[in-house]
């Protein structure tokens, strides 16, 4: 083994940064020779600025060096890091921090309720059933999100429902819940309705037109004395 190998440093050693009095005769801080020298070029990707100025870039780090006078002040760094903010916040939205909702209402508070039910088919709607509250379905104080709660008491066009989140209780419109926060190949078609789909499959057909017409057949046959 040869005498004083040592491993490759990822990144530019320290020791290698730049240093002088002016950003056009930087020197090396070790070799005492115009920067970049020869090791700090290995660690080394030479870009060009706006203004037309060699600027390097550490390859395997985030560290920028800027030669010649400064083609921008701190006001106008400042103005860039929040136009990227705003770009990466506009390409990337998500849901605002709690602080940002209106104040919640009073709404009853319980423990867990005792119910389990998973529905094995369309229109099997008991208490017990897990759903997901779809957003807006819920007072602006609860957020722009999908809640998941238990629907305590199933009806239409509301339901009563139990939320994880706090414990609270809502009457949340049926055709704003959802069984399945997705599609997924395993489940059946059914698992995508609405509440108030699976309610209204479950609806006894009206039998009005029928009882009717069994009147009318009474009727057709009785005489007066």
């Amino acid at each position: 083994m040869a005498t004083g190998w040592t491993i490759r440093p990822i990144r530019l050693p320290d020791e290698h940064l730049p240093t002088g009095p002016r950003e056009t005769d930087w020197t090396c801080r070790t070799c005492t020779t115009p920067w970049p020298c020869e090791t700090a070029r290995d660690h080394l990707t030479m870009i060009r600025c706006v203004c037309g100025a060699p600027t390097y870039r550490e390859t395997r780090g985030p560290r920028r060096w800027h030669k010649g006078p400064r083609c921008y002040t701190a006001a106008d760094v400042a103005v860039q890091q929040a136009a990227d903010w705003k770009a990466y916040r506009e390409a990337h939205p998500h849901y605002p921090p709690s602080h940002y909702y209106p104040p919640k209402p009073r709404r009853a508070r319980r423990q867990k309720p005792p119910y389990r039910h998973r529905p094995a088919g369309p229109g099997d709607i008991r208490p017990g059933t897990w759903t997901w509250v779809k957003p807006g379905a819920l007072h602006p104080g609860w957020g722009d999100i999908h809640h998941l709660a238990m629907i305590t008491r199933p009806g239409l066009p509301r339901c009563e429902v139990w939320l994880i989140l706090d414990g609270t209780v809502h009457d949340a419109r049926a055709d704003q819940l959802i069984l399945a926060g997705g599609p997924r190949k395993d489940r059946p078609a059914w698992w995508e309705w609405t509440v108030a789909a699976h309610l209204e499959h479950n609806k006894p057909a009206d039998q009005s037109g029928n009882r009717t017409a069994v009147q009318l057949d009474l009727l057709s046959g009785h005489t007066d004395v």
